[in-house]
């Protein structure tokens, strides 16, 4: 498995190129926050010191001056025509000395009273001498007065300069554990699983299913539900392969064996022939052997036929397919007696296989009845159809009557030597039974052989 560390992430891996992205995005961040502290922050800062200032201008030109805030420094000269630019600083400075205000240099030039005449107000910035502040001011007319309203600032720039470094500094920590968090949660919430589960898939590709469940919490969870339940699906599917690989070869020698017993008899018989001994049943024994093949050659047809052809549902009349069923197979052998009593019902079933089970389960109390007698009964019951075969029987162990739906595996020796069995009959039954949804249930009671049936009367399609 592939090792990843916190500096060593494959090419084009989901974690680098997160880092990637998120790494942009916080330097863009950072750069904002500089340019705002560097010259968005002081413009702000400034216009936020103005507003008082501009606030008091209003009230005094709305004749509210007594609303006045009086940290502000105001100071009001007569308007006289004849005052002089210098008459009118030399006023204002010894009046802002009086209110403690001591600027390193204050004038009113020419530009400034011709704008305050004419009705504008003009807004000035001067350094204090000894403080590290700023003196802000407007200067307008009012009511034949000319007036300064002003108000100290502190130095920005000389504030800035200690405390820029630091808030810099202290927003870059913060930004850097901002993007750690972010990467170790994003990594662990998100990268990690995904890795789990990408690992698990390629583990699931190669067939290899030890892995433990993945359980996720977040929105992932459903994926890996999802993942686990696949895993699950195909791990059962894989030990379903394995098992029908091995029921196979068991099937394959099986079959081998039976088509080698007519065959080596078949082999004696000719050789005999030939060699000129006397045997006055040649014909009928090779007869009965052909015979023999020739019923293993069909029921093998019937037996893999029906794991591959589409079934077709129809109404199937259970009683009428019984009756005719029974008429043939006692053509067979006319002395054996088939007691009938079955309840008329229509089935939603397939007909074809349904005759492929009626014929195996028939055939089968043929040969393994004692008394060349069988009885068939059929109810309803519910949703489901029951379809009872009885026939007196020999003595059949449990283990044996689990054995008996395997291939080729045969009870005990058949009666009827004429008609010996081949051991597919049972397993065709059952197998079919489950193409239509059916069940077979076998089971010997009172020396009495009992093969159920159990036919649903409605169902969906089955393919």
């Amino acid at each position: 498995m592939e090792q990843a560390t916190a500096l060593n992430y494959r090419k084009n891996s989901l974690t680098r190129a997160f880092i990637q992205r998120i790494a942009i995005i916080f330097i863009l961040i950072l750069s904002l926050v500089t340019i705002f502290y560097r010259w968005g922050f002081p413009t702000y800062y400034y216009w936020k010191m103005e507003q008082p200032v501009k606030e008091a201008q209003k009230l005094i030109q709305t004749g509210k001056k007594e609303q006045v805030d009086d940290e502000l420094v105001v100071i009001a000269i007569e308007n006289k025509p004849a005052i002089s630019n210098e008459e009118l600083t030399s006023d204002m400075t010894f009046r802002l000395s009086q209110a403690g205000i001591s600027l390193n240099r204050f004038w009113i030039d020419q530009t400034t009273t011709a704008a305050v005449k004419k009705g504008q107000a003009v807004q000035r910035l001067y350094n204090q001498t000894r403080q590290r502040n700023d003196f802000y001011t407007i200067f307008f007319a009012q009511d034949n007065k000319f007036y300064l309203i002003g108000t100290s600032i502190p130095d920005f720039q000389a504030a800035i300069q200690t405390i820029f470094p630091i808030l810099i500094a202290a927003t870059s920590v913060f930004l850097v554990l901002l993007f750690g968090l972010i990467v170790l949660l994003v990594r662990r919430q998100i990268i990690e699983p995904i890795r789990r589960l990408e690992q698990t898939t390629r583990n699931i590709s190669q067939l290899n299913f030890a892995d433990s469940d993945i359980t996720v919490e977040n929105e992932l969870g459903n994926l890996s539900q999802s993942i686990n339940q696949m895993k699950r699906s195909l791990q059962e599917h894989e030990m379903e392969m394995l098992e029908r690989n091995d029921q196979l070869k068991a099937f394959s020698s099986n079959l081998a064996h039976e088509l080698k017993t007519p065959l080596s008899v078949m082999q004696l018989l000719v050789d005999g022939e030939k060699m000129a001994l006397e045997n006055s049943s040649f014909l009928d024994d090779l007869d009965q052997q052909l015979i023999n093949m020739n019923e293993l050659v069909a029921n093998l047809l019937h037996y893999s036929q029906q794991l591959k052809e589409a079934i077709q549902l129809e109404p199937v009349a259970i009683s009428e397919i019984i009756e005719k069923e029974v008429v043939q197979q006692q053509l067979i052998d006319q002395k054996f007696n088939i007691a009938l009593e079955v309840e008329p019902c229509q089935l939603d079933t397939n007909e074809a296989l349904l005759k492929v089970i009626l014929i195996n389960l028939l055939t089968n109390g043929i040969k393994y009845s004692l008394n060349k007698q069988m009885s068939i009964s059929g109810k309803k019951k519910h949703d489901h159809y029951l379809l009872i075969f009885e026939n007196l029987s020999a003595e059949i162990s449990p283990k044996q009557i689990a054995q008996l739906t395997k291939p080729f595996v045969v009870g005990e020796e058949s009666r009827n030597n004429h008609l010996s069995g081949t051991g597919l009959g049972l397993s065709i039954v059952e197998q079919t039974l489950q193409r239509i949804g059916g069940e077979l249930s076998l089971q010997q009671k009172d020396h009495r052989f009992i093969a159920t049936v159990i036919l649903p009367i409605k169902q969906k399609p089955v393919h």
